[in-house]
């Protein structure tokens, strides 16, 4: 008897140690690229076959860079894209709002949101199959990293979202149906974990009791960041704070940000994203207007791409900065747009209509070059594909609904194990005790 409590018990150690790796949580620990300047950048282009709604096949650009890396530059796509009068040195000076609550509507408000309102038909079934190129890390398209947990998981969607969900970051309930646009935009929208999906739910994000804290500290900027692009781009004002609404308050919200700078995945990622759909996060390459559009200081400590935070920017009346950020901004894209090639555009390739319904494989590595279509400008007009023509659709739980993710199951089986176990230690005490008698 002794001898087979003690394999049962053996059993039990080592179920329950499988029990605690599954819910161990296990960051993506990606290499750092070491890049410290544009023109270091290793691209990737994949060529994507289908039909489009008004451009000919393109390449797509596949995330460059490594999380937790803080970025240090600015792509030489992100220097292209804000030009004339959108500028860091024009836009600075346009007056925002004097707190949380009255940033919508004013100047800088309204020049934010017409710098990444681009004309694309954003499609709530294209992101799915995009994500193993804007979600992936350091150019290996082969898979994804999952937003609130940090895992990786196989590139391609498996039907029935067993690898992963469709997240919205501002929830559906409160504002960004997957039916509207905004809903749809794969800027906000991200891959992660079944598990993830459901015990974030529709929660507020922030610190206090009842808010949800994302289990990996390292995305906490990236959260701020997507919160204050649909806040702009998609006019989300009603929602925006407590607990009914999408972020605990102002405070969390840029303490966040300061937190968790901007790092290259992020600026790879919106590099990834304007190849396919035109637009950037104007909060990703300048993280300081989160604060300027709330009429607050940018601290003069931050780490940013644009290096602009260590001018001292001051919210409200931003005078005085005048020559440092003019000099600034002419030496660094002068010396950006001569190195890197930003007047070219081409790389425009003819999508084969006898391969419409596949997304192709065929890439091409290089150190240099521009998304073929996408004019040195922000008001240009995306690439948008046709997900008609981009494999099967599948429905899958999405949005706020309850999922029962990979992990969850398991725990479940190795619970049954557990108490199997259990009813036979007890059986054989019993059966061993009458026989005694």
């Amino acid at each position: 008897m002794k001898q087979i409590a003690k394999r049962t018990i053996s059993i039990v150690t080592v179920v329950m140690l499988l029990v605690v790796m599954c819910f161990t949580n296990v960051n993506a620990k990606t290499t750092a690229t070491g890049y410290t300047k544009a023109s270091d950048v290793v691209y990737k282009y994949v060529d994507v076959v289908g039909t489009y709604w008004k451009y000919d096949a393109d390449d797509v650009i596949v995330n460059w860079g490594a999380r937790g890396e803080d970025c240090v530059f600015l792509s030489k796509y992100a220097t292209s894209y804000y030009t004339g009068s959108n500028t860091f040195d024009k836009l600075s000076k346009l007056k925002g709002g004097t707190g949380q609550n009255n940033s919508y509507g004013t100047p800088l408000y309204e020049a934010l949101q017409n710098v990444m309102d681009v004309d694309f038909n954003h499609d709530y079934d294209l992101t799915r199959s995009m994500y193993q190129y804007t979600d992936c890390v350091s150019n290996d398209n082969s898979q994804l990293v999952l937003f609130y947990k940090g895992t990786f998981v196989g590139g391609e969607w498996v039907k029935g979202g067993k690898t992963f969900n469709r997240e919205h970051v501002w929830p559906q309930s409160k504002g960004c149906n997957k039916d509207t646009p905004a809903g749809a935009d794969m800027m906000s929208l991200r891959p992660v974990d079944p598990s993830g999906n459901s015990s974030r739910n529709n929660k507020a994000f922030g610190e206090s009791s009842g808010y949800y804290i994302p289990p990996n500290a390292d995305i906490k900027g990236d959260i701020a960041r997507i919160v204050l692009y649909t806040h702009v781009r998609w006019e989300k004002n009603t929602n925006m704070w407590g607990s009914e609404g999408v972020m605990e308050n102002l405070t969390i919200l840029l303490k966040w940000m300061q937190e968790d700078p901007v790092d290259t995945w992020e600026m790879g990622r919106n590099d990834a994203v304007q190849s396919i759909t035109g637009n950037r996060n104007v909060f990703v390459d300048y993280p300081e207007y989160a604060w300027l559009l709330f009429g607050k200081s940018v601290p003069t400590n931050m780490t940013t791409p644009s290096g602009e935070a260590k001018d001292g920017v001051s919210g409200g009346n931003q005078g005085g900065n005048t020559s440092t950020n003019t000099s600034t901004n002419t030496s660094t894209n002068t010396s950006t747009n001569t190195s890197t090639g930003n007047s070219s555009t081409g790389n425009i390739s003819t999508g084969n209509s006898n391969n419409g319904g596949t997304v192709g494989n065929n890439s091409s590595t290089v150190t240099d070059g521009a998304v073929g279509g996408i004019d040195n400008k922000p008001q240009n007009q995306g690439k948008p594909f046709d997900p008609n023509n981009i494999g099967s659709q599948y429905t899958e739980t999405d949005g706020d609904e309850f999922v029962l993710s990979p992990i969850a199951i398991i725990a479940i089986i190795a619970g049954a194990v557990v108490l199997v176990a259990g009813g036979v230690v007890v059986t054989v005490i019993v059966v061993k005790k009458k026989k005694a008698k």
